[in-house]
């Protein structure tokens, strides 16, 4: 099994609720297929660097696991054709970094462009590439 990180952005106005659903069918996606969930976290609203589907800030949702194809294929699947969702992107991971408890959410007072490559690379790709 390989190591996968996904970074979500979800619209700035999804409810609560919504978000903990679509968080839990996510884990629901990856043990279904014996897959495990080494983190899931929520970043929270941020500013987005220009407009994505006319919203300009957004919830951030970023998710960590050990899986394979069948699960990419499956999240891919469930975040292609949610309404709520502006923009996703998995990248395979350095599964011995999230090990060792490398967290991808910057510390306080660290500017945003620290973040981990998924949102580094989910941000700058231009709108109509995804």
């Amino acid at each position: 099994m390989r190591c996968y990180e996904t970074c979500v952005i979800a619209h700035p106005e999804m409810s609560e609720t919504d978000s903990e659903a679509l968080l839990g069918k996510l884990q629901e996606y990856v043990t279904a297929h014996s897959g495990t969930v080494l983190k899931l976290e929520k970043w929270g609203k941020k500013k987005l660097h220009y407009a994505i589907k006319k919203q300009l800030k957004g919830n951030y949702f970023f998710l960590c696991y050990m899986g394979n194809q069948q699960i990419l294929n499956d999240i891919d699947h469930a975040l292609r054709f949610n309404e709520n969702i502006l923009r996703y992107q998995t990248i395979k991971a350095d599964s011995a970094a999230v090990i060792a408890g490398d967290s991808p959410v910057p510390a306080a007072g660290e500017p945003d462009e620290e973040l981990r490559p998924a949102a580094r690379e989910l941000e700058s790709t231009p709108a109509g590439e995804q």
